[in-house]
């Protein structure tokens, strides 16, 4: 019997449609041009910024036809909207020319959160030679009505930056309903919020009745700043704020950023800013997505944000939101805020606050009245114009879950006075805690005893900073111990514990070109410094030194690297320890490469700590990124410093190795040999002795101090801690208490608090 036609065509039809649906989707749908330019015919549909010497076509250098030339601080932007695609790319070309140290070009791309560079050039590089770059899979990119790309010099008034041929691409598909609003849309949130939200501690139940004498509605709508206010009183929620009566959601921009502000210098060691104006004393760019969950306001983007900007990057945390019934029928708004040292680790804390309906918001006020640097101390403040683009931004609800669940996660939380209450009969003096510090130059403290996290408040140079629990302090060295020391242990539990014991020339090929040998040096020797190769023995006589002055001011990866090996061969390795943080870079490096050559070339050692240690034992969002290389969010991980640390976040890294074994929620994080020897619990493994008085051990990237009779004691016993430049501590006692640290002024103080803690639990049995 004669098959009917209709059904072999239906049965090829059904054939072809399962084979389409099972194809990759880049098969099923390549990749299309959204937006590209060659600006031989001018860049008239580019929003243009322009600075001394303007912004003006040129046919040298050039790839075809006309380029862009940009000077001085000029830039152009285009925004490119991206919906009904997914998976978008840009490709750019830049090039410079005249450049001098700290000048800038850059290409960049801001998805809603921010500006992220994504091609720059410096001096060295401003060969007036055109260099690509493309950048895929943009995250945030996807269905995005307000896309935007941006050429932009930071330089000086003869340098110049030169903009090609951009493309911006991406793969045809369907829109989803949460695909954000442009800025001239309606409005996407509703001006009514969801009264208590879900986070812990909501609604507010005050009346709405604030006495207010600082940052007023008329202040804030009509004023202007000239000098900084108490925080708390000025910044900080009031005892009878009202719930909001509007959402925030959406885009928050400041104008202005580059011109206005003030500044006073409070210590200046390296003579960074004097009288004249410098971009160190103006804030950079702001541009970041908020979402509200009840009374809180949550930063889309709460990690690292690179700028761009010649000397400063951002990290925006979660703040408040609520109403007074003199603000005339508007919410009100503040948030934390925190300007990191460019390339360095110093980390200035600051706050913003702002008035806002459905639709528009007022001038924005801000100010910075505190830090962790030992060698920069500076006031910043300014009240700056701003723009609100209301939209749903994508993924809202994830974000408003994820902080409703961090805040309900945290550490229970006491006042350090509570100290003397919940232990009444050991007659702790909770003074004792704290002490050996010049208050002015402590950023915070705390005692972890028994789950409960009892905490010092945090001072300012005006008032208690109005977000203690979401103040960022910079790791320094801690990071050495809780980031490369824990990705070792990580990668010993997953991978063995053979790893230790991998060779560095295996996995850096860069050691060729080191004046030391490296032949036979282990991870686990980098770990410990005992590599064996150092100039001065010293106690951190090379850490001080020009050489490593050339390793910590270097931002590319190659010319850090190169800092890194430049130490000649001594001893054997293994025998000596010699501090560099050079060598916590190496080891961080040579772990980064052991793991890709395990896990594939799309692994990262920093992300398999944030995510398979830091996410289990629930650390905050603005904990899980770190410091790079290139000044950019794909460089190397530092790896001996870079992290930055809220009281939960420090309290829960002390927790996970002090009381809970390197487990969290049933699962072993960390390897528990590596760990023991770290935590002073194996007595043949104490490690090596550091140079110096007193003598320390050191092991794994943790120091320890030895406590004997003669200090108090029936017993002798090793406190493992951990240490960071300017005056940080971190000390896990043996009778499971933790005290923390955080400070700038040199002031290593804290033998007195072992002591006293012991009075809480006894460090011998």
């Amino acid at each position: 019997m004669k098959r009917p036609v209709f059904t072999f065509a239906l049965t090829l039809f059904l054939v072809v449609a399962i084979i389409m649906a099972c194809m990759p989707q880049s098969v099923q749908a390549a990749a299309v041009t959204i937006y590209t330019t060659t600006f031989n015919s001018g860049y008239t549909d580019w929003t243009a910024s322009s600075a001394t010497n303007g912004i003006s076509l040129v046919t040298t250098p050039r790839i075809s036809g006309s380029a862009v030339r940009i000077t001085n601080t000029g830039s152009i932007t285009r925004t490119v909207s991206t919906v009904g695609y997914t998976g978008i790319s840009v490709t750019s070309n830049l090039a410079a020319s005249l450049l001098e140290n700290a000048d800038w070009c850059y290409v960049e791309y801001n998805t809603g959160s921010g500006w992220v560079v994504m091609q720059q050039k410096t001096d060295g590089q401003d060969n007036s030679v055109y260099s690509s770059v493309t950048v895929s899979n943009i995250a945030g990119a996807d269905n995005n009505a307000s896309f935007q790309i941006r050429y932009r010099g930071q330089d000086g008034t003869s340098d110049h930056c030169y903009a090609e041929d951009i493309t911006v691409s991406g793969t045809l598909g369907t829109a989803p309903t949460n695909t954000p609003l442009p800025p001239t849309a309606t409005p996407g949130p509703t001006a009514t919020p969801v009264l208590g939200g879900s986070v812990p501690g909501d609604p507010l139940t005050g009346n709405g009745v604030v006495s207010r004498t600082v940052l007023t509605y008329a202040n804030l709508t009509s004023g202007s700043s000239t000098a900084p206010v108490d925080d708390t009183s000025g910044f900080g929620l009031p005892s009878t704020a009202a719930m909001p009566l509007h959402v925030f959601e959406g885009l928050l921009v400041l104008n202005n950023e580059a011109t206005n502000g003030g500044f006073s210098e409070v210590k200046d060691t390296y003579a960074y800013t004097g009288n004249a104006d410098n971009p160190r004393k103006h804030l950079p760019e702001f541009s970041f997505e908020f979402v509200q969950n009840g009374s809180h306001l949550i930063p889309v983007n709460q990690g690292l944000s690179i700028t761009g900007h010649a000397y400063w990057n951002y990290i925006v945390g979660p703040g408040r939101a609520w109403s007074e019934t003199s603000d005339n029928g508007w919410s009100r708004a503040s948030f934390p805020f925190a300007l990191v040292q460019r390339n360095a680790n110093c980390t200035h804390n600051g706050v913003m606050t702002f008035l806002f309906n459905g639709t528009s918001v007022s001038n924005v006020r801000y100010q910075i009245t505190q830090e962790t640097c030992a060698y920069y101390k500076i006031n910043m403040w300014g009240q700056l114009s701003a723009a609100y683009s209301p939209y749903a931004v994508s993924n809202a609800a994830t974000y408003k879950n994820n902080h409703a669940a961090e805040v309900a996660n945290r550490l229970p939380t006491k006042p350090i006075a509570d100290l003397a209450t919940d232990f009444p009969a050991s007659g702790v003096n909770v003074s004792t805690f704290g002490s050996g510090v010049t208050a002015a130059h402590m950023t915070y403290y705390g005692v972890i005893i028994n789950g409960t996290n009892y905490v010092s408040g945090c001072t300012t140079r005006y008032g208690t900073y109005a977000f203690c629990g979401s103040m960022r302090a910079p790791s320094y060295s801690t990071a050495k111990s809780a980031f490369a020391s824990m990705a070792l242990m990580r990668l010993g539990q997953v991978y063995g514990t053979g790893v230790y014991n991998q060779l560095i020339k295996d996995y850096v090929p860069e050691y060729s070109s080191s004046v030391g040998t490296w032949t036979s040096v282990t991870f686990n020797n980098t770990i410990d410094m005992a590599t064996g190769n150092y100039r001065l023995a010293g106690y951190e006589s090379d850490e001080g030194g020009s050489y490593m002055e050339t390793f910590f001011l270097a931002e590319p990866y190659s010319t850090k690297i190169t800092a890194a090996f430049n130490f000649p061969y001594k001893v054997a390795p293994g025998t000596f320890w010699n501090y560099h943080s050079s060598d916590t870079f190496i080891v961080t490096r040579a772990m980064n490469n052991y793991l890709q050559a395990q896990a594939g070339s799309g692994a990262d050692i920093f992300n398999m700590v944030r995510d398979e240690v830091f996410t289990p034992i629930k650390l905050s969002a603005g904990t899980m990124t770190s410091l790079r290389t290139d000044n950019n969010s794909t460089g190397a991980p530092f790896g001996g410093y870079g992290l930055f640390w809220t009281q939960d976040d420090i309290a829960k890294v002390a927790k996970l190795l002090n009381n809970d074994n390197g487990m969290a929620n049933g699962v072993q994080l960390l390897q528990t040999d590596m760990l023991a020897d770290s935590m002073q619990k194996d007595a043949a493994d104490r490690g090596l002795d550091t140079t110096g008085t007193p003598v320390f051990k050191y092991n794994n990237a943790f120091w320890a101090k030895q406590f004997t009779t003669t200090d108090g004691f029936t017993c002798s016993f090793y406190t493992p801690f951990m240490s960071g430049y300017g005056g940080i501590t971190v000390v896990m006692m043996p009778n499971g208490a933790t005290y923390y640290y955080f400070s700038d002024n040199e002031e290593y103080s804290w033998s007195s608090s072992v002591v006293e803690a012991n009075k809480l639990a006894p460090h011998c049995p």
